[in-house]
């Protein structure tokens, strides 16, 4: 079983160091969300697929966005002209991994699991269906090249908004950090509002090194409806993945 990640930068799934839009094992520098990746699967499979050769493959948003330009493929989408714009890069970097993760999964005879990462970068004055049109938008953009192991990591409004759950400890709903600006010029922001959490801004090690531990489990994390969304499809494909019958 093999991943293809794709992330908007160092501070979620991680980064290259190769100074190239594709890399994996010591090119890459592994993000906080990749970290949480690695402990989901671990609890599968009984080790770190970021430790494992070859196992972890990471491309950038740039060699998505190349892809799709060289494609001569007309998406028809069933969207007004506004939303439209606002979904269609999701639908489109989704549908490119996908055909990314075919051709690996082709490639080297082995299962691979596409995980697309992207803040949905919510504010307050955002349709309250933004969110929900743009997770739809990747998912239908791995099924428009029948990829049936594409999971979708879409935190709302982003990732610190997780990370600062992630840090919770009272057993109730902190749903409501999904209702935080992420807007980091924000006075509120969740970027700010985790660095005062931390007591300082994190690097992206840091907060990698600091998610190997937190959460203790995902139990505060589950009441987030974006983090819930990626979890079960997370565990959806893992399961099909890991079905009787089906090599790892």
């Amino acid at each position: 079983m093999k991943l293809l990640i794709s992330g908007e930068g160092a501070s979620d799934l991680g980064a290259c160091n190769n100074a190239q839009g594709q890399c994996s094992d010591g090119d890459f520098n592994r993000g906080p969300m990749a970290v949480w990746l690695a402990r989901l699967w671990a609890a599968k499979l009984d080790y770190n697929v970021l430790d494992t050769p070859e196992a972890v493959v990471y491309v950038t948003e740039k060699v998505l966005a190349q892809k799709a330009k060289e494609s001569s493929t007309r998406m028809q989408r069933q969207r007004g002209k506004k939303q439209a714009a606002e979904t269609g890069l999701y639908f489109s970097n989704a549908r490119q991994l996908g055909l990314m993760a075919q051709q690996w999964a082709e490639d080297h005879a082995d299962t691979v699991m596409a995980i697309l990462f992207r803040d949905a970068d919510g504010t307050r004055s955002a349709p309250g269906q933004l969110w929900q049109c743009k997770w739809d938008s990747m998912v239908n953009g791995f099924a428009s090249v029948a990829f049936e192991f594409g999971v979708p990591m879409l935190p709302k409004p982003k990732s610190e908004a997780w990370l600062l759950c992630a840090g919770k400890t009272a057993r109730h709903s902190h749903a409501a950090l999904e209702a935080i600006s992420g807007n980091d010029d924000s006075p509120n922001s969740a970027k700010k509002q985790w660095n005062a959490f931390m007591g300082s801004p994190q690097t992206a090690a840091q907060e990698a090194n600091w998610c190997a531990e937190n959460p203790g489990d995902w139990v505060n994390m589950l009441t987030m409806p974006s983090f819930k969304a990626f979890f079960d499809r997370f565990h959806a494909v893992a399961s099909a993945i890991l079905r009787p019958g089906r090599g790892e």
